[in-house]
């Protein structure tokens, strides 16, 4: 008689086989950085990132595997700001009866190039179709995609730019998820940290 898994033990899984699966696709192209400011630069960064202790209502999940898949392309994201002056990533959840689990990556600094940087950061995840999605309040240029991991989770990766943050959400499921803007917007709000 074969044994099912539990959803956290599938969703913990699937976590694992994310971060195998984001870590085998080539890292994105850099632009080269010029030393001159640009006629029009962006305003000093007034705005930083940071990791609440629960998102949508889920807490913070001390698993090292999840920990790490939310952490994998935070060095990534370094690089595409200059300089950084926040980074986050964190997992979300995996406790409950359905163990939908949130990922975020992030960080803050001077953001050129939003709609590259968009599609460089959802590059690494196993989604089909990009879709442009409302940025909401806090602006810029944002994206989502569906897909399924290997272990048949079901997984909804969004990704944002804007002038001074740079970051993605990444909800993973062992059920159906439809359209997560809203709480992608939600996500997006409650790491944002604005100055003054």
């Amino acid at each position: 008689m074969a044994m099912t898994a539990r959803p956290t033990t599938r969703l913990l899984l699937a976590a694992t086989t994310l971060i195998l699966i984001a870590g085998c696709a080539p890292e994105p192209a850099t632009q080269p950085k010029s030393g001159a400011s640009p006629v029009g630069a962006p305003s000093p960064v007034t705005r930083k990132l940071r990791m609440p202790e629960t998102l949508l209502g889920l807490t913070k999940n001390m698993d090292r595997v999840a920990i790490e898949g939310a952490k994998r392309h935070l060095d990534t994201l370094k690089r595409e700001v200059d300089p950084a002056t926040s980074a986050v990533g964190w997992a979300y959840g995996g406790h409950g009866p359905d163990a939908d689990m949130v990922f975020i990556t992030g960080v803050s600094g001077t953001v050129t190039d939003q709609q590259g940087l968009v599609e460089r950061a959802l590059s690494p995840y196993r989604v089909g179709a990009r879709e442009d999605v409302d940025a909401g309040r806090l602006g810029g240029t944002a994206r989502c995609g569906q897909g399924r991991t290997e272990l048949k989770s079901y997984l909804v990766v969004c990704a944002w730019a804007d002038p001074q943050t740079l970051g993605v959400v990444a909800f993973l499921s062992s059920r159906p998820i439809g359209d997560r803007t809203a709480q992608f917007l939600d996500v997006r709000e409650a790491m944002t940290e604005t100055a003054g």
